[in-house]
């Protein structure tokens, strides 16, 4: 991990803390901005250290990547939570393709912070973004074209499309499921060049930065490898009558 990671990762660390004291010390509930799902694993595991067990993570979509983080005091319900997200609808040409990366670009041009933009959800003709409370007006007052097409933005009580993750199947045999092995046959790459990856920290497993070659994988494992792509181990694993092992990754597209 880069000092640069390092650090970002000390002072989300830090926030977390500060909002479980404020949700058990000051008694009410807080929320964060839209978290990346590295830093939703890196605040679970901070969670579980202060044992606290009144959190819900949500991102508005019904499977959404992104989402925000609330700490409660326990004396409401998760059904009592008001996450300050905001929904907004974008509609344009059917002939006109617009792409996830034309919209966050965009926005980010606009010099809105990604924290404050959660999953967005691109269909024919129609992209819905779920955005913080805050940001929600600014877009609604400012966003006319996305690139060189003209949109027509308003907001929506909830999404007016879902995410629709796409997958790209591969399959193939490993000599095991150590994530050298694995990421070798996702990446196509020698395994040896694999093995710089992870040593140049390019490697993560479950959105963690992983260090060593050697570590075994499970089905369900989410490996990441930054420049190639990310992927799923699928839950078919068999062993082959030469002693290697028939997997199946599923790469997000």
């Amino acid at each position: 991990m880069d000092s640069k990671t390092e650090k970002a990762d000390e002072i989300f660390s830090a926030r977390v803390q500060n909002m479980i004291a404020a949700a058990t010390d000051k008694n009410y509930p807080k929320y964060s901005l839209f978290l990346d799902e590295h830093q939703q694993m890196l605040a679970l595991g901070i969670l579980k250290k202060h044992q606290c067990e009144h959190y819900h993570f949500y991102g508005g979509f019904k499977e959404a990547k992104r989402k925000m983080l609330c700490v409660y005091p326990d004396y409401l319900q998760i059904e009592d939570l008001s996450f300050p997200i905001r929904y907004l609808s974008f509609t344009y040409r059917k002939s006109d393709t617009l792409t996830h990366r034309d919209f966050l670009g965009s926005l980010m041009a606009l010099q809105i912070k990604r924290e404050t933009v959660g999953d967005i959800a691109v269909g024919e003709g129609l992209c819905s973004i779920a955005v913080g409370e805050s940001t929600a007006d600014y877009i609604l007052n400012n966003v006319r074209k996305i690139g060189r097409v003209g949109v027509a933005v308003c907001e929506t009580e909830s999404p007016s499309i879902q995410v629709q993750q796409e997958f790209e199947e591969q399959s193939g045999t490993v000599a095991s499921l150590r994530i050298d092995s694995v990421a070798a046959l996702a990446t196509k790459l020698s395994r040896s060049k694999t093995v710089q990856l992870i040593e140049a920290g390019k490697v993560a497993v479950n959105y963690q930065e992983i260090s060593s070659a050697s570590q075994m994988l499970k089905p369900g494992d989410v490996i990441s490898v930054r420049g190639f792509g990310k992927y799923i181990l699928g839950e078919e694993i068999r062993e082959t009558k030469k002693g290697r092992y028939y997997i199946m990754m599923h790469k997000y597209i």
